[in-house]
Formats: C-alpha cells, sequence, structure tokens
C-alpha cells in the first residue's frame, strides 16, 4: 500500500512539472527594458542620435519616441531648430496672448508667426498635432528662416493634385503642404495619399526637423 501511495506521488509530480513545462513553453513573454519601450524605432535611430547630437532634441521630445506628438511638443522642436539655424533667440510675444498657455517655446512660434491658435484665445498645446498642421508649421519656419537669413531653400511649387486626398486638405493648409511634398521634405503617406488630418510621432517629428536643419543651416 505504502509503494503504490510513493507510485501515485511521484506520478503525480511528473505530470505537475510537465505541465508547467509546457505552459511556459506555450506562453514565453519577452521582457522589455524601458529603452525599448520608450526609445526610438531601429530604422529612426540614427537620425534620432544625429538629431541628440546637434542639439535639436528638447526636454519634452527625447523619449516616448513612439507616442503622438501635441502641438506644444512640436512647436517647442521647431522653435528650437529655427533659433539654432538663425543663431539667435526668437523675441517671445506676450504671456497673455493664449488663454490656456504662456508656454516661451509657443509664445516665440506665435511671435515668428510659425504657428497661431486654435482660436483667437486659445492654442490647444496638449491636442495631438495632424500632418498638415505640421507641414504649416515647417513652411511657415521656411519662410521665417529665409527672411533672416536672406536665403532660399526651397522651390515654390505648391501643387497637390497629384494626390488622391487633396480635398482633404485645408485651406489654410494646401500651400505648406505642398511644397514640403514637392520639395520632398515631408513626403505623402503613399505615393498618391497625403492623410493630413492624420497624427504623427514624436520620433517622425523629430526626423523632419532634422532633415529641415539639415537643409537651412547652410
Amino acid at each position: 500500500m505504502k509503494n503504490l501511495s510513493k507510485i501515485l506521488i511521484i506520478s503525480l509530480i511528473l505530470s505537475l512539472t510537465l505541465s508547467t513545462a509546457v505552459f511556459a513553453n506555450d506562453y514565453d513573454f519577452e521582457i522589455l527594458d524601458e529603452s525599448e519601450i520608450n526609445g526610438p524605432s531601429n530604422w529612426a535611430k540614427p537620425e534620432i542620435e544625429a538629431a541628440r547630437k546637434a542639439g535639436l532634441l528638447t526636454e519634452n521630445t527625447d523619449n516616448h519616441f513612439k507616442e503622438d506628438i501635441t502641438r506644444s511638443q512640436f512647436a517647442e522642436l521647431v522653435v528650437n531648430m529655427v533659433e539654432k539655424a538663425i543663431g539667435k533667440e526668437i523675441s517671445p510675444a506676450p504671456a497673455s496672448t493664449f488663454t490656456d498657455t504662456s508656454e516661451t517655446s509657443i509664445l516665440k512660434a506665435y511671435s515668428a508667426n510659425i504657428v497661431s491658435g486654435v482660436s483667437k484665445t486659445e492654442f490647444a498645446p496638449k491636442n495631438y498635432i495632424t500632418r498638415e498642421q505640421i507641414a504649416t508649421m515647417l513652411y511657415r519656419a521656411i519662410t521665417y528662416i529665409e527672411k533672416e537669413k536672406g536665403k532660399e531653400y526651397t522651390t515654390k511649387d505648391d501643387s497637390i493634385e497629384s494626390y488622391t486626398d487633396k480635398g482633404s486638405v485645408s485651406s489654410y493648409a494646401k500651400q505648406g503642404v505642398g511644397i514640403l511634398a514637392n520639395n520632398k521634405i515631408m513626403s505623402g503617406t503613399s505615393a498618391t495619399t497625403l492623410s493630413p488630418k492624420s497624427s504623427a510621432t514624436i520620433e517622425q517629428s523629430v526626423l523632419l526637423v532634422y532633415r529641415l536643419y539639415n537643409k537651412v543651416s547652410q
């Protein structure tokens, strides 16, 4: 009887051990460290690092690279790039310009006519920025830099007729979207689409600003 009990116990232990092994193999989770979660995608790493060395990353854009970028974060990126390109600081607009933010980078961008509000009194700093808003801000940044440096860096072809979703581009954004697309600064999401209302990630935005900086810093 004792031998039978021992056999049953051993059989039970073996059964549980095998079950655990099978379970572990079926659900083999990979543990990621923080840099893999918050760091840039592999395809973006070389240019992200180059942008960092050039001083183009800011306090609020040097992490969480795969997350969508906000209007405030993008304004910060662009103003930092513009000031490096022209070699001086932009004077900010009055702190009372917007009721929902007094961030210096936003006030500088407004002063330089790089950004406008979503209304006469609000900027909506925490809203995610759209591709057409990004194109508009970058085009205005180029215009500001060209005026400050007395040089032209882009052709002024703003046609978007070849894109099937051209009707989705807001009227205020058509010039910026067209000029950036035709100068290959901000391409479409495909050969025939612009996706103007889509958002962009921090890493995509950093790469745009870095590539533009290389163009206008000469």
